[in-house]
């Protein structure tokens, strides 16, 4: 395929680049990430293995209840959440009733 007439040599040498910097780009991005797994497989391995004092299952059981701290506190957060959204529904039914009730009070007031 050849340039349409008085294209500049500059033009086409830049459509000729275009392509192959797309592809040397896309291959630097996946060698970061394929380079960043590495590097997640090696900490995961060193944690894994028990190269230092306390045993593999201590290891775990304080992982284990770490994790179980933080869903108990989650739950607490998530029930104080829960009780704040029933008290606000509550009072929005009981001023909701209440209005209800003097809109009655006004209609038998009128004439």
């Amino acid at each position: 395929m050849n340039p349409p007439a008085g294209t500049p040599l500059w033009a086409v040498i830049l459509i000729a680049v275009v392509p192959s910097l797309a592809t040397v780009i896309v291959a630097v991005i996946q060698s970061r990430q394929i380079r960043g797994l590495r590097d997640q497989q090696s900490a995961t391995k060193w944690e894994i293995t028990n190269d230092h004092q306390a045993p593999l299952r201590v290891d775990m059981d304080e992982k284990h209840e770490k994790v179980m701290d933080a869903i108990d506190v989650l739950r607490d957060d998530m029930n104080g959440e829960f009780k704040t959204v029933n008290e606000r529904i509550s009072n929005s039914e009981r001023e909701h009733l209440q209005l209800r009730e003097e809109m009655r009070e006004l209609r038998r007031e009128e004439p």
